[in-house]
């Protein structure tokens, strides 16, 4: 029996991963660490179902409490993109490799692996999704001013950033299980969001959030626009992992012996 752990930040960008559970019936309901999962099997493939929580330092823990509790095989980090190059909105971003700038740029990217990135792809054609692949960068704050997107995109070489990714791959790294990051554009790299959602991560982010919204009521079109993109990247993931889940049980998953590419930039 192969274990793959599926992660990503927020229910809702966990739901279409889940929406597989037709395939592998009722889904079992768990504690890894301090983390709610769900668990499924597909011939001989158990799958995992973890919500990280948003932000670098929640994924880290998630992926950890993974490493500990499952001795998953395979770790794939999911959910919303933003776009840093051409692709449109619900667009897929397969990852070939992971730039970690949480802390400080650095010049090399954990790999994503080869027998993963082969199923991914034969899963987005099989799905008839526009999809892509390259590298991505993982950032400590929301990116949301579009002259932000673009400095970072000139700066890294990445085709994508999100705030997950670069945790889980680092934990998957120092274990030696292969991994894969596979998301859907929810922003362009030309678009600003309705506002600095960094807010609504601090200290009473919440309420504060609430209060901007409420002062500034112009922003809810804005809010709802990002809501019907969420959409559209929902079903894209919809689409991609019901094929993905499918090619894993003739999928190799030997540990990745070089864990290091270089990322243009």
């Amino acid at each position: 029996m192969r274990r793959v752990a599926i992660l990503a930040a927020t229910a809702r960008e966990l739901a279409p991963a889940q929406t597989v559970t037709g395939l592998l019936g009722p889904l079992r309901r768990g504690r890894v660490g301090r983390f709610t999962h769900h668990v499924g099997r597909l011939e001989d493939v158990e799958l995992h179902f973890i919500k990280t929580g948003i932000g670098h330092r929640n994924a880290r823990l998630a992926a950890e409490a993974v490493q500990r509790g499952i001795s998953p095989d395979a770790i794939i980090s999911t959910g919303y993109i933003g776009a840093l190059g051409p692709e449109g909105v619900a667009a897929l971003i397969v990852a070939t490799g992971i730039h970690d700038w949480i802390r400080e740029r650095c010049a090399t990217a954990i790999a994503a692996d080869s027998a993963l990135l082969a199923a991914a792809g034969l899963a987005a054609r099989e799905a008839g999704i526009r999809w892509t692949k390259g590298p991505i960068i993982t950032v400590a704050n929301v990116v949301w001013r579009a002259s932000e997107k673009q400095a970072l995109a000139t700066a890294s070489g990445a085709i994508g950033v999100d705030m997950e990714s670069g945790a889980i791959a680092r934990v998957a790294a120092m274990g030696k299980v292969p991994f894969l990051a596979v998301r859907a554009v929810s922003d362009k790299v030309g678009d600003d969001l309705p506002l600095d959602f960094n807010l609504w991560l601090s200290s009473f982010g919440l309420l504060r959030g609430i209060l901007e919204v409420m002062t500034h009521p112009s922003l809810l079109r804005g809010l709802y626009r990002m809501k019907c993109h969420a959409d559209e990247a929902d079903e894209t993931l919809r689409r991609f992992f019901t094929w993905f889940v499918m090619a894993l049980p003739s999928c190799h998953l030997p540990p990745h012996p070089d864990l290091s590419v270089a990322i243009p930039g």
